[in-house]
């Protein structure tokens, strides 16, 4: 690998890893919850991305697999993080009609 490539991929490391820094900022000061899903699938995308350039930089050909493994778990991540949101908002609007039933019945009474 050719010297100019060599640095450019480092620069391009020490970005993503400023990148990910902001999106990590994201998550934390996001006002809703899907804004930090959205923080947590940036992170994971970035994290792979960074894995597989320093795969590059390094030469080793295993370090791949890692991202493949990193790539996998995030995006089970972002599946059970729906999945509970999803879950939470059925929950929610039941409770809501469990409490508007009973006041329903004592209007009619």
């Amino acid at each position: 690998m050719s010297l100019f490539m060599h640095r450019y991929l480092v620069i391009t490391l020490g970005i993503l890893g400023a990148l990910m820094l902001l999106a990590l900022l994201y998550a934390v000061l996001g006002k809703r919850f899907t804004d930090k899903i959205v923080a947590a699938n940036l992170i994971g995308t970035l994290g792979v991305n960074m894995i597989v350039i320093l795969a590059i930089v390094i030469g080793a050909d295993y370090i791949l697999d890692v991202g493949l493994v990193f790539a996998l778990l995030s995006f089970l991540m972002v599946i059970v993080l729906c999945r509970f949101v999803q879950n939470k908002v059925i929950l929610l609007a039941e409770q809501e009609k469990a409490e508007k039933a009973p006041e329903e019945t004592e209007a009619e009474k």
